[in-house]
């Protein structure tokens, strides 16, 4: 199950970087079409309607992905820890996270934002994923042992 958990999160936050990157690309792409300047990738690069797609799909499967993950992840802390929650700052941003994305593909999913402030949006997003990703295990203090090596007592495995 740890596992699982551990699979869909890094999967999740692929989906997000997917995003992220088309995102970007979104942007210069529009850039340069908006400043008339059409760079040497300009013909090379997709479409800004294939790009949107692109960052929708990414954003539905990273979400997801990281539900699955993060339901999981509760289950496993349930079996392994005695409680659903720990209040653990992994915990409380990957909520946050999930949060910030669930409206994001509402908003996107009913077409009130599109284009540009989604591709914006995206980018914004994937340094939250980064954070809560890499910065809540290095940085805050965190009951998720994998970031020092620990392992449960009671079971050998890795969280």
């Amino acid at each position: 199950m740890v596992a699982l958990h551990i699979l869909c999160m890094l999967l999740s936050y692929a989906a997000f970087l997917v995003a992220f990157v088309s995102g970007l690309i979104f942007l210069l792409q529009e850039y340069q079409l908006k400043h008339k300047r059409m760079g040497v990738l300009f013909r090379q690069l997709p479409s800004l309607d294939a790009l949107d797609r692109l960052n929708f799909l990414s954003i539905t499967a990273g979400f997801l992905l990281l539900s699955l993950g993060t339901a999981l992840g509760l289950v496993g802390s349930r079996l392994f820890m005695g409680k659903w929650w720990m209040g653990d700052p992994k915990e409380v941003l990957t909520v946050a996270l999930w949060g910030w994305y669930l409206v994001l593909w509402i908003v996107r999913l009913r077409s009130t934002l599109r284009g540009r402030r989604i591709a914006l949006l995206s980018v914004l997003g994937f340094s939250f994923v980064l954070f809560t990703g890499l910065g809540a295990t290095f940085i805050l203090s965190s009951l998720h042992p994998y970031a020092s090596g620990k392992t449960h007592a009671h079971t050998g495995n890795r969280t």
